[in-house]
């Protein structure tokens, strides 16, 4: 059961309101990376654990947030008040003002309505710790920002707190999915396909006008990674079941060549040859 005792989990205090920093806060409140969401998925994902020892872990995370929760929305309170009274206040969010009477909602900094939509629960207890961790870090980000924007020396050490205990819980987490002993990639029940899993797809080819070009590094060489042209220039190896061979019909050099003549040692006038003839074609077709 919740019980609510009168005091906040950390102590706020607003020197210099700013009501468009308090809409910021909203973010923190209402948003997808909100202590509300976090709130909500991690206790949804506790009452769905059938491991009792994460499931307390689960349970007292999402409860903490509850707290945060209070914090964010006292912080935004605080800041949002002169919205109550002032006409130039108000103008910074006429939705908060007028629809709001100048205090907190459910709702992001752009005025958008809360969601379940941003809650992710899967009912797999490793999968659903992933989520989380990836909640954590986001929201640190978020908190490391909105500290970037802030000038109120206490609200920076309310936010410096909430933006600390998102780090604690990644590394609860984080320590939570360790101890399953699970391999890293040992997602669910059913293995991946042995000829496939370790292909790595050359998907994005040649180079542009700011340097950029095909890379290699340790996602998609070394070790079992087999390095392979993009599907669009390969040949099905199995029509049945849709495995591509790495070995293609035309090669990537060739591939590049006809799209980019210039870059693939072909001779402008070359080039302007083909074209010529392919023009020539097409008039005799017509």
């Amino acid at each position: 059961m919740y019980h609510h005792i009168k005091k906040l989990m950390y102590t706020v205090r607003v020197d210099t309101p700013d009501p468009r920093f308090g809409n910021m806060l909203l973010e923190q409140f209402g948003g997808a990376n909100g202590e509300l969401a976090a709130a909500m998925q991690y206790s949804v994902q506790g009452l769905n654990c059938d491991d009792a020892e994460r499931k307390d872990m689960l349970m007292d995370i999402g409860t903490e947030e509850l707290s945060h929760l209070e914090i964010v929305g006292t912080l935004a309170r605080m800041h949002l008040k002169p919205m109550k009274t002032a006409r130039k206040a108000a103008e910074a969010d006429p939705l908060i003002a007028i629809a709001g009477g100048g205090g907190v909602a459910l709702c992001n900094s752009m005025g958008d309505a809360w969601t379940a939509d941003y809650l992710k629960i899967t009912g797999e207890l490793d999968v659903d710790l992933r989520s989380n961790i990836a909640a954590e870090a986001r929201a640190k980000i978020v908190y490391e920002r909105l500290i970037n924007f802030c000038d109120d020396p206490g609200t920076k050490d309310a936010l410096q707190f909430l933006m600390t205990r998102e780090i604690t819980h990644m590394k609860a987490f984080t320590a939570a999915l360790e101890s399953m002993g699970k391999d890293r990639f040992a997602i669910g029940k059913i293995p991946p396909t042995p000829e496939l899993v370790d292909q790595y797809f050359n998907d994005s080819t040649g180079a542009n006008d700011e340097g950029d070009a095909d890379a290699r590094g340790p996602w998609n060489e070394g070790g079992d990674w087999e390095y392979g042209q993009a599907p669009a220039f390969q040949d099905l190896k199995s029509e049945k079941r849709g495995t591509r061979t790495t070995d293609s019909l035309t090669t990537l050099a060739d591939a590049i060549g006809e799209a980019n003549p210039v870059k693939s040692g072909r001779s402008p006038a070359g080039a302007a040859k083909h074209d010529e003839t392919k023009h020539a074609k097409g008039k005799k077709e017509n």
